[in-house]
């Protein structure tokens, strides 16, 4: 479980940016506040681990899109995350500087984890190391050690969480076109590889979750099926004949249903699939979707979360609503004089929205929340 993680000059974001996480954590405020900026800082590790950072810093378009933008030397760009894996405590952090705008290098990473009841640590600063016994480190400075360690037993672990850590931002088209078979897995960020990620989650029992959430959104799908058209994968439902009198029903291609039915179709894909993703992150799960459903899917991300740790971005005082204030971690994002700055709901302006006296959607549309100091 990802308990912390402290953010500096990742694009928009400024200086020690902090955020603490539940198992379920809403982070909420206006257009270009940062909020996707701190999701796509998890998105980043994730792929330098994974990838290499080079390839993670390409598929952003270059350093200079990553670092927030100064007037003089470029700034240095630092993640830093506080795990609980397995039960033990774990720790990683990365530092990026560069003498130029356009140049980039490792200035320190490090890394804590405990196995079996030993803790192993790295620690680099520049080229100078310091680290388990019987490794020899390349010190590359445009490389990350822990992709070097990910095979090592003491460290595969943490490389494992970090790897496994997925944030979706589902496009309904993307899932509406018929999609080649990809084996990969988990699914990708926009649902590139859906139906083949749905093919398989169909054949397990957690099926029925998902026709029975696509049934109360739609109130007439009752089943789902991947079909094989030309080389492609097609998603087909089940459903009501339009305008039919009998009330026949039939096979409909995922070209289509609305943007709304794709959406939540794709995004309950995510939190169904296997293995299980020890974090996910949605953008704005509420894009295309009717508000009188968002209880539903909110229901359904309560539900995952028992398994996975589920984070999201949202604009809507309807999440706001159904999300329980002694469970679920509320944090305002707002950017004034180009600071960004999250922050919690005063515990004192909380006392009537417990006692039912008004909302906290209500809240947050009157613009009257009352913050408490920075997440340390």
């Amino acid at each position: 479980m990802l308990r912390r993680l402290r953010i500096s000059n990742y694009r928009s974001l400024g200086r020690n940016i902090a955020l603490r996480f539940g198992r379920i954590s809403v982070l909420i405020g206006p257009n270009g506040s940062g909020k996707s900026n701190a999701l796509d800082a998890l998105s980043f590790i994730r792929d330098a681990v994974l990838q290499g950072l080079p390839a993670a810093i390409t598929h952003r378009e270059g350093i200079d899109s990553i670092r927030r933008h100064s007037g003089g030397h470029p700034y240095n760009v630092s993640i830093s995350l506080e795990m609980v894996i397995e039960n033990e405590p774990a720790t990683y952090a990365l530092q990026i500087t560069g003498d130029r705008t356009e140049e980039y290098r490792v200035k320190s990473e490090s890394a804590s984890v405990r196995v079996k009841q030993e803790t192993h640590q790295f620690r680099r600063e520049g080229r100078r190391w310091s680290g388990p016994a019987g490794y020899a480190p390349r010190l590359d400075d445009e490389a990350l050690e822990l992709t070097a360690l990910a095979g090592d037993t003491r460290f595969k672990p943490l490389a494992d969480f970090l790897g496994r850590i997925c944030v979706y931002s589902i496009f309904p088209d993307v899932l509406r076109a018929p999609q080649t078979f990809d084996s990969a897995s988990p699914m990708k960020r926009h649902g590139e590889n859906w139906v083949s990620i749905l093919r398989e989650l169909l054949k397990r029992k957690e099926k029925g979750e998902l026709i029975s959430g696509l049934q109360e959104l739609t109130g007439d799908i009752e089943d789902a099926r991947v079909s094989s058209a030309a080389g492609f994968l097609v998603a087909e439902f089940k459903q009501l004949v339009p305008h039919d009198r009998n009330k026949r029903k039939k096979w409909f291609p995922a070209g289509r249903q609305s943007d709304g039915t794709l959406r939540v179709a794709g995004l309950l894909t995510a939190l169904l699939q296997e293995p299980i993703i020890p974090v996910v992150g949605i953008e704005e799960p509420e894009l295309t979707v009717h508000p009188g459903a968002l209880p539903m899917l909110y229901d359904y991300l309560v539900q995952a979360s028992e398994v996975s740790q589920v984070i999201i971005t949202t604009h809507s005082p309807i999440i706001l609503d159904v999300a329980d204030l002694e469970r679920d971690h509320i944090i305002v994002v707002e950017r004034h004089d180009g600071q960004t700055s999250m922050k919690r709901v005063s515990n004192e302006q909380l006392v009537p929205v417990r006692e039912k006296l008004l909302s906290l959607g209500d809240l947050y549309l009157s613009g009257d929340l009352q913050l408490q100091p920075d997440l340390q």
